[in-house]
This record gives C-alpha cells, sequence and structure tokens, in this order.
C-alpha cells in the first residue's frame, strides 16, 4: 500500500505545534545526532518476496526494529563506526551483515537476504558489505574522513587531514579556513556537541586561548561540512568540523606505537618523539567502553632550510673574570679617581655552538694559533673544538614542547535502541616560549632571566541519553539530552627558575611535570578584587609595582656574546611581541621579568542541549531542538611593569538557539528545510561617556572620565543589548540518472562574534593607554549567506566524481575602524579603533573531488579547488594595521585609499588547490612463494600531497622604514601596490609512511618509515615585503653600517690604549691587563666589552687581535643571520622517523 503524503505533512505540523508548547514549557531540546546515524532496507527471502515482523538487530547492543508489511525497517540513532547488522525470523536461516559503515548524520542501507529453512538451525549466514564511497542522502558538501585510515596516515594532527579536503586550506600555522573564511570561524562539535570557545583568540592583546584536542588514534570519523549547513548546527559562518571519538564494541581492540626522529641524528632531528595508544571493548553486557591517548614531546624547535649553517651560541663555562671600575681616572683633576673607584669582579663567558655545525670555526684564528701567547692559543683551541661541547645539529636550544591529548567514552544500550553515553577528553601541551630569537638566547645565559613559558589545559565531558519513547516498524519517537562541562585554561609568562632549568633539555622532549610560572591564578588569581583595581586605577593590578616598573630594569650593558657586538640596527621589529632588536649600551633588552607579559585566560562552559526526533512515518523526520551554553571568561594580559595595551575582565555571557527542520526522504529525492534561532547576551557592561550635545556613547574612559566615582567605579557603566537571528536553511538533492544526482543547498548561517573582541578594553582606561589601542563593542552576529549546487556522478561502485560550486556574501563581519568620539576628559574630538560590524565580503568557488578505490589494493581520494576570496578585512584588524597607514598622496593624511570598503584579496586566500590522500596496500599472500612476495607481502605505502597557492601580501615601498619589513607584517606606510595584490610561492607538501606488518610470538607488529616532505621542497613561508625575496641586501648593509659605526665610536673612545689600528681596525694587540681600562662608546667602564672583541676577533678573524673591518662584518653579518638568514623564511626540510606498532 502506498502512504499518503498529505496525510504525512498534516502529523508533522499537527506535532510542531505540540513540540512547540512543550518547549515553552520548559524543555532545552537539541539534536544529537553529529554522532549517529540511521540504518534502513528491506529484507526480503531467497525470491525477492518482503518478510513482515522480521527482527533486525546490531549485533552486542539494544538498537533493533521490526520490518513492517514491505520488509521495510529502520533504526535511528545509531552511533558513528563499523557494526554488525543481523536479520532473523523463523523458518529462516539468520544472515549477520558485517562491516556496515555508519556514518554520523547520514542513512546507511542494508538489504538482507534470508535463506528458508523447513528446520531450525543455529546456523547463521555471514556476509560483507562493501562501503559506499558516498551516502545515498547527501544533501550538502560534506567531507569525511574515516579514523582509521587517517590513523595510518603521515599526519599528527586531525587538521591536517582535514586540510587535504576540497574547500579547507591551511595558513602556515595550521589553521584552517573554510571556503575563504576566517580562520575561526568554523564550529567544532565533538560527540554531538559544540566545543567552540566563547573566546576564540581573535584579540588585539591578551592571551592565544586555546582548545581541546583529539588524538588521531582516538576519532572514529571526522568530517567538515563546506556546503551549507542544516538548521541543526550552527554559531559558525564558514562551516561544521564533527568529530566522533571512538566507541567500543563487541570484541576487544587495542593498539600501541611509538616512534622517534632520533635515529636520524641531531643534525637531521629535532628531538621528536611520539607514544600513542588506544583500547576498546564491552565491560559487562551492553556496557562497551574505548580509551585512546597520546603523548608527543619535541626536545627542539626548528627553523627552516639552512638553519644548521647558522650557529647560535650559549655560554660554556667561564673564560676570565676582568676588574671592571665604577669610574675611571678623568684627566681633568689632579686626583686619580681609580683609586677610590669599586671594582666589579665581571665574568667574561667562552661561547660555544649549540645549533649547528661543531667544525664551523675549525680553521678560525690561524694566525693567533700559530704565533699568539699561550693564553690566546688555548682560546683559539677552545673555539675551535667548540670547548669540548657537543653541538645539537639543526636543534634551536631551550624549546622544548610538549603535548599529551587522552579521550574516553563509555556507552550503554538498553530497550529498543535506548542509550547512555559519557565522553570524556583532556589535552595538555606546555613548554617555552621563543620570543625573538636574538633577545631570547641573550636572555637566556643571564642568571636574572626568567625566559617565558606556556601552558594550555583543556578539559570535555559529555553526559548523553537517548531514549526512545515509542517505536513501530515506521514510525519512532525519541528524546536525545546532553549535559556538557568544558573548560579550557591557558597561562603565558615567565617561568620559575626551577622550571627554566628542568624544561631546557628534558628527556626525549616529554616535560612530565606542568610548567611552572612566576605567576599564575594560585598567586595571582582574577577575582572581583582585581577587576575592581583595574577600574580604579589604584592597588594591586599587577604581581609587582607596576606604577614603579624602572626599577625592575635590568640592563646588559656588555657585549656579552660571540659576536663582540651590541646589534644597534633597531628597525628589527619582532613579530611575536614586538621587541627590538638591540642590546647593551642602546637600552636593552631588559632582563628579569621586565618587559615580561603575564597572560592568563579561564573559561568554563556549561551546555545544555535537548532533542525531540520523531520519525513521523517512513518519509519524514522531524527534528526540534535547542542549546543554552553559559559561559564563564576570565581574562587577564598585563606587561609586569606597564598598563599600555592592557587586558582584565570577568563576564558571564550566555548563548541560546532553538530550530525546527524535517527530512524529507523519498529514496532518491531528499529535501530537508529548516529554521533556526540564536541568540546571545554579553551581560557585560561598559563605561559610556556623555558629549556637549548630551548623547550618551561607549567611551574607553573610566578612572580618567569625568566625574568617576572611585566608591562606584561601574556607575557610568551601561550593560549590552542581547542580539538574535532568524536564519532559513534550505537543501535539496534528487537524480538526474541513475548514476547521477544533482543537489541545491541556501543558508543564512550567523556566528556569534569572538568575546575576545566583544569585551577587548572594556576595562581598560585610555588614560592608562593610548589611541592605537582597539576597544571592543556590543557587536552584533556575524552573517553569511551562502548558495551551493552539485553534481555526483557514480562511475561505479569503486569511483564517484563530486564537484560543487558555491557563492559566499559575507556581511557584517567584525571590523575596527577609525572612530571620531568627543573626549570629555581632553575636551576634543578623537580618532578611536573601535570594533564596528562593518567589513563584508564575497566568496566564489569550485571544489572537485575523486574517490577511487581497487578492491583492497588502492583506496584514495584527489581533490582540486579554486577559491576567490575577497572581503575589506582578512581579520578584524586589517583596517586599523593596513589601511589607516596609508598615506594620502594629495593630503598627506592617513587612512585615506584603499576606502574601508575596499574589496581585497584576503591573507589567507588560496586561489588554487590540488590534493590527495591514498594508501596501497600489498596482501600479504602478494605473489606468495616469490621473492617479489616476501618482499611486499604485507606492505602498505600511506601518502599525503598538497599543492597550493601561496598566500597574499602586500608589497612596501622603498624606504629606509620598510626595509625591515616581513610578508606576515605590516608596510609602515608606503604602499606602492594595491593591499595584497602579491603571493608567495606555491606550497609544495608530499609525506610518505611506509608500513611492513610481521608476527612474532603471536604479535601483530607494524614496522614503518614516516618521512615528511619527501622532495625536500623548499618552501617559503614569509619574504621581505620591499623586495619579494627571501633576503635583502639593502637591509643587510643598513645593518652592518649601524654595527660598524658603533665599533668604530667604541675603538676611537679607546685611542689612549693604541685601539686605533689602520684603516677602520681595532687594534686589539696590547696585554689582556690593558682590557681594565677599557671603555665603551659612552665612556663608561667596559672592561669585559674588550675581552670579547679580542674573542670575537679570534673566532671571526686570524687571531692576530687586529680586528679589521673584513673580520667586523664577518661577525656583523654572522649576527644577521641569526635573526634574519634565509633559514627564517624557509619552512622545514625533510625530516623522517621510525616507528613500531603492536596491533592486539
Amino acid at each position: 500500500m502506498k502512504h499518503c503524503r498529505v496525510s504525512a505533512f498534516a502529523r508533522v505540523a499537527r506535532f510542531i505545534a505540540f513540540a512547540a508548547v512543550a518547549l515553552g514549557l520548559g524543555a532545552n531540546a537539541l539534536l544529537a545526532q553529529g554522532s549517529t546515524g540511521k540504518l534502513e532496507g528491506r529484507v526480503r527471502d531467497q525470491a525477492g518476496a518482503p518478510i513482515a515482523n522480521a527482527q533486525v538487530y546490531v549485533v552486542g547492543s539494544a538498537f533493533n526494529a521490526l520490518t513492517n508489511p514491505q520488509g521495510y525497517y529502520f533504526i535511528n540513532n545509531i552511533p558513528s563506526g563499523t557494526v554488525s547488522v543481523r536479520a532473523a525470523f523463523i523458518g529462516y536461516k539468520s544472515t549477520q551483515v558485517e562491516g556496515v559503515k555508519m556514518l554520523a548524520g547520514q542513512t546507511i542501507t542494508v538489504d538482507v537476504q534470508l535463506e528458508q529453512t523447513a528446520v531450525e538451525i543455529q546456523e547463521i549466514t555471514v556476509v560483507t558489505t562493501t562501503q559506499p564511497l558516498v551516502p545515498r542522502d547527501e544533501v550538502t558538501t560534506k567531507q569525511r574522513v574515516d579514523g582509521q585510515f587517517a590513523d595510518n596516515l603521515p599526519i599528527d594532527r586531525i587538521n591536517e587531514v582535514l586540510r587535504l579536503q576540497p574547500g579547507v586550506s591551511a595558513d602556515n600555522n595550521g589553521n584552517l579556513s573554510i571556503r575563504g573564511g576566517r580562520n575561526n570561524e568554523a564550529a567544532t562539535y565533538i560527540d554531538g556537541v559544540p566545543v567552540q570557545a566563547g573566546y576564540r583568540g581573535d584579540r588585539y592583546v591578551g592571551s592565544a586561548g586555546s582548545a581541546i584536542s583529539i588524538s588521531v588514534s582516538g576519532f572514529e570519523e571526522a568530517s567538515v561540512t563546506t556546503g551549507s549547513s542544516s538548521a541543526e548546527f550552527g554559531n559558525a559562518k564558514s562551516g561544521i568540523i564533527n568529530i566522533v571519538t571512538k566507541t567500543g564494541g563487541n570484541d576487544y581492540n587495542g593498539s600501541f606505537s611509538v616512534q622517534s626522529d632520533e635515529p636520524f641524528g641531531v643534525n637531521h632531528s629535532t628531538g621528536f618523539n611520539r607514544l600513542e595508544g588506544s583500547v576498546s571493548g564491552p565491560l559487562a553486557g551492553r556496557l562497551t567502553f574505548a580509551l585512546s591517548g597520546a603523548l608527543e614531546g619535541q626536545t627542539a624547535l626548528e627553523e627552516g632550510f639552512g638553519s644548521l649553517d647558522v650557529p647560535i651560541f650559549l655560554q660554556a663555562g667561564v673564560d676570565t673574570v676582568v676588574n671592571q671600575l665604577s669610574e675611571l681616572d678623568d684627566p681633568a683633576t689632579t686626583a686619580d679617581e681609580r683609586a677610590t673607584a669599586d671594582t666589579t669582579r665581571v665574568p667574561v663567558y667562552n661561547y660555544a655552538i649549540s645549533r649547528g655545525k661543531c667544525d664551523a670555526f675549525e680553521s678560525a684564528g690561524a694566525d693567533g694559533l700559530a704565533t699568539g701567547d699561550a693564553r690566546t692559543q688555548a682560546s683559539i683551541t677552545g673555539i675551535r673544538n667548540n670547548f669540548g661541547l657537543d653541538c645539537n645539529g639543526v636543534r634551536l636550544p631551550s624549546t622544548a614542547r610538549t603535548l599529551y591529548q587522552t579521550s574516553g567514552k563509555l556507552n550503554y544500550s538498553y530497550g529498543t535502541g535506548s542509550r547512555l553515553s559519557l565522553s570524556l577528553a583532556t589535552s595538555r601541551n606546555h613548554g617555552r616560549t621563543l620570543p625573538f630569537i636574538i633577545r631570547y638566547y641573550n636572555n637566556l645565559g643571564l642568571n636574572s632571566s626568567n625566559p617565558q613559558g606556556f601552558r594550555a589545559r583543556n578539559y570535555f565531558a559529555t553526559l548523553g541519553w537517548t531514549q526512545n519513547l515509542s517505536k513501530s516498524s515506521e514510525r519512532a519517537l525519541a528524546l536525545d539530552v546532553a549535559l556538557s562541562y568544558q573548560q579550557d585554561r591557558r597561562t603565558d609568562g615567565p617561568l620559575t627558575t626551577e622550571s627554566e632549568l628542568s624544561t631546557r633539555t628534558p628527556f626525549g622532549g616529554f616535560i612530565v611535570k606542568p610548567v611552572d610560572f612566576l605567576f599564575d591564578f594560585d598567586n595571582f588569581p582574577i577575582d572581583d578584587e582585581l577587576i575592581t583595581n583595574v577600574r580604579r586605577n589604584q592597588g594591586r593590578i599587577t604581581p609587582i609595582d607596576v606604577d614603579n616598573g624602572s626599577a625592575y630594569n635590568l640592563v646588559d650593558d656588555v657585549r656579552n656574546n660571540a659576536y663582540g657586538l651590541y646589534g644597534q640596527y633597531a628597525n628589527f621589529v619582532n613579530t611575536s611581541g614586538g621587541d627590538t632588536w638591540s642590546f647593551g649600551e642602546s637600552g636593552g633588552p631588559s632582563n628579569g621579568t621586565t618587559n615580561s607579559r603575564l597572560s592568563l585566560y579561564n573559561e568554563n562552559r556549561y551546555i545544555a542541549k535537548a532533542k525531540i526526533d520523531w520519525q513521523a512515518d517512513r518519509y519524514n523526520r522531524l527534528n526540534i531542538g535547542g542549546e543554552f551554553t553559559r559561559y564563564g571568561i576570565d581574562n587577564y594580559s598585563f606587561s609586569l611593569t606597564s598598563k599600555f595595551f592592557s587586558e582584565a575582565y570577568r563576564e558571564r555571557p550566555i548563548r541560546f538557539n532553538a530550530y525546527a527542520e524535517d527530512r524529507l526522504d523519498l529514496g532518491d529525492v531528499v529535501l530537508v528545510g529548516g529554521l533556526r534561532y540564536d541568540w546571545y547576551d554579553t551581560r557585560a557592561s561598559r563605561p559610556f561617556a556623555t558629549d556637549t550635545a548630551g548623547n550618551n556613547y561607549a567611551f574607553p574612559r573610566i578612572s580618567s572620565l569625568p566625574g568617576f566615582d572611585l566608591n562606584n567605579p561601574t556607575a557610568l557603566y551601561v550593560r549590552d543589548k542581547s542580539h538574535g537571528y532568524l536564519s532559513p536553511h534550505i537543501q535539496v538533492s534528487f537524480p538526474v540518472t541513475d548514476r547521477t544526482n544533482f543537489r541545491l543547498s541556501y543558508a543564512h548561517q550567523v556566528q556569534t562574534p569572538d568575546f575576545a573582541l566583544l569585551l577587548g578594553g572594556i576595562n581598560t582606561d585610555l588614560g592608562n593607554t593610548n589611541t592605537n589601542n582597539v576597544f571592543g563593542s556590543d557587536l552584533d552576529f556575524g552573517k553569511t549567506i551562502t548558495f551551493e549546487f552539485g553534481i555526483r556522478h557514480a562511475f561505479s561502485d569503486d569511483m564517484v566524481l563530486d564537484v560543487a560550486a558555491y557563492n559566499k556574501d559575507i556581511i557584517s563581519d567584525p571590523a575596527a575602524r577609525l572612530v571620531t568620539l568627543f573626549d570629555p576628559a581632553a575636551r576634543r574630538d578623537t580618532d578611536f579603533r573601535i570594533l564596528t560590524n562593518l567589513d563584508f565580503g564575497n566568496v566564489r568557488g569550485l571544489d572537485v573531488r575523486l574517490d577511487r578505490r581497487f578492491g583492497s589494493f588502492f583506496n584514495g581520494t584527489f581533490s582540486y579547488s579554486y577559491q576567490q576570496a575577497k572581503n575589506t578585512g582578512s581579520d578584524p584588524f586589517t583596517y586599523v594595521f593596513y589601511g589607516s597607514r596609508i598615506v594620502n598622496q594629495v593630503g598627506g593624511n592617513n587612512g585615506a585609499q584603499p576606502p574601508p570598503q575596499g574589496f581585497l584579496p584576503t591573507d589567507n586566500s588560496r586561489p588554487h588547490t590540488l590534493a590527495s590522500a591514498f594508501s596501497v596496500t600489498f596482501p600479504g599472500d602478494f605473489r606468495q612463494g616469490s621473492v617479489l612476495g616476501s618482499v611486499l607481502g604485507n606492505v602498505s605505502l600511506f601518502t599525503t600531497f598538497r599543492y597550493t597557492s601561496g598566500t597574499a601580501y602586500s608589497r612596501c615601498g622603498e624606504s629606509n622604514e620598510e626595509q625591515s619589513v616581513l610578508s606576515i607584517e605590516n608596510c609602515n606606510a608606503l604602499f606602492v601596490e594595491g593591499i595584497n595584490s602579491q603571493r608567495l610561492p606555491a606550497l609544495k607538501e608530499l609525506n610518505t609512511k611506509l608500513t611492513k606488518s610481521f608476527g612474532i610470538g603471536g604479535l601483530d607488529l607494524t614496522g614503518y618509515l614516516d618521512v615528511r616532505n619527501l622532495l625536500n621542497f623548499r618552501n617559503v613561508i614569509q619574504v621581505f615585503a620591499v623586495n619579494g625575496d627571501v633576503a635583502n641586501d639593502e637591509e643587510r648593509a643598513q645593518n652592518l653600517m649601524a654595527d660598524l659605526d658603533d665599533l668604530a665610536s667604541e675603538r676611537d673612545a679607546n685611542s689612549t690604549l693604541g685601539a686605533v689600528g689602520a684603516d677602520g681596525a681595532i687594534d686589539l694587540t696590547f696585554t689582556h691587563e690593558t682590557c681594565n681600562d677599557w671603555v665603551s662608546s659612552k665612556n663608561d667602564p667596559a672592561a669585559a666589552n674588550c675581552v670579547y672583541l679580542i674573542r670575537a676577533e679570534e673566532r671571526y678573524g686570524n687571531g692576530d687581535h687586529v680586528y679589521t673591518v673584513e673580520e667586523q662584518s664577518r661577525a656583523i653579518n654572522a649576527l644577521y643571520d641569526v635573526g634574519r638568514g634565509t633559514q627564517e623564511q624557509y619552512g622545514a626540510p625533510r625530516r623522517a622517523r621510525l616507528g613500531l606498532e603492536v596491533n592486539f
């Protein structure tokens, strides 16, 4: 009999009304479908006749169903993973279908044939199904990654396989962009629950934030929806990333692996070591478990190609100790001031190569070694043999980092498919922070130094409950509920002395004990008292006396390095923290805690979700749901000795969404339509001011605002408004031929703004910073209107081609703009940098994907993406960093061109991308009995490939100020071409993993070789913006001139000692005792400088102690290369690891 489609729609309409009332009474409904799938099919006999009332169930679970008179059955909400499906009926032999792969959010069809028998027997017919390459009910573009397949690929993170999917690109830091969106515009779900932080780190100052991460061995399936999303998923403008962690099955399974690059030596490894394992199986009855985890240690970071040829030095014991007077004799007086001056014993250190080749100076100081005195010969011998110390090859010293990831799941099914689940996960990433490299290593050797470290820790716990309320062969009603607690916490700040020492060279790169900080949440909590002090601008604001920061300055006034240099060229702006490359007499760098920034971030999220899932009939499935999230965000970021560009707040925003969606599945035709309502409220208040006309407006003054009440610091604050948006979502798929399907989708996708933007500067007083500070505001939703159409053609069951074209209109993106406001304190109008919703853009593109397999021999995907992404801003700060700096060639004012509304290529856009991931497997019986078979049997090759356009950058004009600007930075003022008119060279990546399986004593073992950048591609990750090259001779020349002038000044200041040599040389041929009278270019006592210059001449010269200009230039260029050499502009070269895996 046929179902009446009209009556089906009528039942759906009645139920919507009923459910709306139920929701109004307080039920929070939301879908848990993100981690489950639907199973359906027909049960027939050998003649093809349907069998009614046959029982179909998932083996080892409570999921079951009865067939209707047409033999049709369905089972909803089966967890993602591989299951066995069994069908049984009296008078028939039971049939079990193995290898059924359930996909999250999709319908899998399994038809079963039963064999009739006259006698009841226990025998079961077992058949194996072949997983379709693409599910039939795909209504939008969704790329899937199987966890087992990904675990075999040469990758370390889930993001590394997601970036191989069409429509997904990644910047040089690995941050994903989906179809041209900004990096943080996707929402990530784990086991059906969103884990996206409210504070996503898109900030002007402060913490970068952190996010939970799942190990590659810990997930069952990952997908990225690049097309229009359904109403079920939201709070994302660009796409949805869905990760389903492993669920235990009926059998015990496990694996443990270890891999390391240590066997290849320090010249070809970073001390990378990784331990990874997983285990799953039944606990009791229908209760199953799954556990997985990874521990990754890295002894050192590495720079790019050529880093081995650029030495980095560390102190290696004391060379000598000099007597340095606090005051020298003044010839203008009759008294000898030295007689009453204090004497300081200043150690002069040996410097040995840490990063680099130990034979780099094996020929140094030849003349001095042949003719010099014993002291000179000993010094040169030490330089030549690196003072007897081993070198560390390509490894940057004191840059160890450790990551661990663990996850687990308990799953219990009961009744007719009801279930309870508990998902837990935690991750921690911590280690040393590497700021501008010269400053870091200069400070590292000082006893007063407290280098910076970081620690990011994340927790995730979700309790899920699915209760079947009623079920028949054609209808089902279920309630899904999920409660989740999540925490993200990050600390960035100076390390304790003990932690600094213990993390320099940890064994295997494993920092087992969490790094300790001088100041953290325990001894410097973010509490209401602290926030009140910040608003009042008094009391405890930083851990030390912020109003007396100069008292903590420690300045290195000595040429305390292997180069004998101060580094006077002041144009090296640090891309990480804004430090200037200069030390010694130029005034920095300050050591100890000075100029260190303390950033503390903690976010707690409480999420409640529920969903009513109604299978109204065979064709209609209605979902009505909602989600409520409460955030608790504590954020603090201050320089320890300054209030400039600071941040501190404690806020408790809330967010809510509700949706209703119907899925009409007619077999070949699938139509999905829904509405989604999003709402949020920061529940925060921000300072307001009033101008002379009586207008009230948000203004960044608190304690400095006229009328401020010390006893009521928030008296002039005004609470933010709430925001809501109703968005439609429509998706349809229908056949064109029996092998070709066409799909269309349209949606409005909205996202709550990053609370880091909304709350930025909310308690920062303009009197403690300046107008370059970007202040947050009460932003509205960011919105994207997306439309796509796609076509999928199955050439066969083993070859499927998918093509999708799309258009995305981006409106109301967060954007900082120059806003003119009246300043009540200054009594004048002033331009401020305020966050608005004024950025907009458009993305158009084409995604092509080919899935191909040849039995079990070959399985792979090949994809191509074309993308044209343009926006008025690549991020919220594009205009204030770029557009507002451009000089108007007519009027001379900044910010005139291009206008803020100029459409520009985005920073991370990559117009063309080719990518592939595939495996080649030779079975154990391949060419059995032959030599070739013995070699290739049980051998597999897993490969990933990516070729993509380089990212965009702006070319800077020719001026002294622009010479130091890199492509990842901002031009100072001169943009000779349009913004982002240039592109880096294409990025090329080929990684491969070769495995060989074998057995020993009943153990299933797999050995493997994992090679990254197999073809040793020299990828350019940044260039100089003035010439588009990895080197800049003009900047090198400016640096050389600055340091030569500095050395000449110090030489001339010591002319009385005979230091002025011929042709600009520094004559250092006097005895070491003469160094006691050496002065700096400022005529301050500098005995240690004299010895350091002698040692630099012995290292970079011939050792005769006549320091020629040519020899000085070698030392200056060597120092320049450390901070600005080509290794800074290139990616890593080829690196390999060896590994062993045990499976059981």
